[in-house]
């Protein structure tokens, strides 16, 4: 089965036009080929940021929301990562007997569970410090 094709960065990063490089296999698991859960995690955080800051309204309110702007994005490819990588971590079993998931890395072999388990305590890891950043009322609703 071919992988889709990508451009840029993304399609580097995935290994494409060469063989899959070792690192390829966690990309897939975080599911950075299909990046649609990641624009739909992320949209609403953009739109309340922006509602909350009157963005447009003055450069300052918008100067202010970027910073969040970008942490929230981070943060959403991150935590969709390893919200996927948990997922498939779960369904490991069932996933080898369906031909439409058999392929990812956990159910074909290329990432062990453990490696997959450490792999996401990481990604969570690597999220906690955007958490942290927020304040008070945030992390409570956050955590």
């Amino acid at each position: 089965k071919t992988m889709p094709r990508w451009s840029g960065k993304v399609g580097r990063l995935l290994g494409q036009g060469r063989q899959w490089s070792r690192t390829s296999p966690y990309a897939r698991l975080m599911r950075l080929d299909k990046p649609i859960g990641t624009y739909l995690l992320y949209a609403p955080c953009a739109w309340s940021i922006a509602l909350a800051s009157n963005a447009g309204a003055d450069c300052a309110a918008t100067s202010a929301a970027v910073p969040l702007l970008l942490s929230f994005g981070l943060g959403s490819v991150l935590l969709r990562g390893a919200a996927c990588t948990i997922n498939d971590f779960w369904d490991r079993d069932i996933d080898k007997l369906v031909a439409r998931t058999k392929s990812r890395p956990i159910a074909s072999g290329e990432v062990t569970a453990p490696a997959a388990v450490a792999f996401a305590g990481l990604q969570c890891l690597a999220g906690l410090p955007i958490l942290l950043s927020l304040n008070e009322t945030s992390i409570v609703l956050g955590a």
